[in-house]
């Protein structure tokens, strides 16, 4: 391919399927409608209706959420008179001081870190889109979004936790807390953000705002 080729095909205009590499003019594809690869038939774009409000909205909701399942206890326990209650935050404490610190960074990293940060960025980007408003950094905001979303754990935290309260609800009184009921709607929240997220109508919409940008500066 020659360096003239090259400059031809625009990464904007285009789409490259990820099943064949086949590559495709971009379009317009209408909500609750999909485009198919017409070689192999799978699918390239499924437009999800109302993609932007609804993310923003279930971001806003994981964001309330968030607090409470890390400031309040997840559980409390009480065994021979001596009753425990452990947050988020405390049992990372407790993997550092029982020196198990690579354990106790990932911990950190995928259960509070993480999710924290993809919320203030969908935040970020969907009220951004949903205003036409043009602001910076919005294509490493996305960027960071999709980078960040396979790091982000607490399905596997919430596991670990339903298989401590069962290995101890036979020697110990086990009492679910505001964190844990808190922890569930987050991770349900954060499930529905990513089924209702079209990230083809994010990049569209980012790429319009930059391109009014540019424009504006000229």
């Amino acid at each position: 391919m020659t360096k003239q080729d090259d400059q031809l095909i625009q990464p904007e205009k285009f789409w490259i399927c990820s099943e064949c590499d086949l590559l495709l003019n971009r379009c317009a594809v209408p909500d609750q409608f999909e485009a198919h690869c017409p070689r192999c038939q799978s699918t390239l774009v499924a437009s999800k209706h109302r993609s932007i409000e609804r993310t923003l909205a279930l971001a806003i909701a994981g964001l309330i959420l968030f607090f409470p399942a890390n400031l309040f206890p997840i559980l409390s326990l009480n065994a021979l008179g001596l009753s425990q209650s452990e947050t988020i935050f405390t049992s990372v404490k407790a993997l550092y001081d029982s020196h198990l610190y690579a354990v106790s960074g990932l911990v950190l990293l995928s259960a509070i870190v993480v999710p924290l940060f993809k919320l203030l960025l969908l935040i970020y980007l969907s009220s951004c889109l949903l205003l036409h408003k043009p602001a910076p950094l919005l294509s490493w905001a996305m960027k960071s979004y999709q980078q960040m979303d396979s790091w982000g754990m607490l399905e596997i935290y919430m596991l670990g936790i339903l298989v401590s309260i069962i290995k101890l609800v036979d020697v110990a009184e086990v009492t679910p807390g505001i964190g844990l009921y808190s922890l569930t709607g987050l991770i349900i929240t954060t499930l529905l953000t990513s089924t209702q997220l079209d990230k083809h109508r994010f990049w569209r919409r980012i790429e319009q705002l930059e391109r009014r940008t540019c424009n504006n500066q000229r």
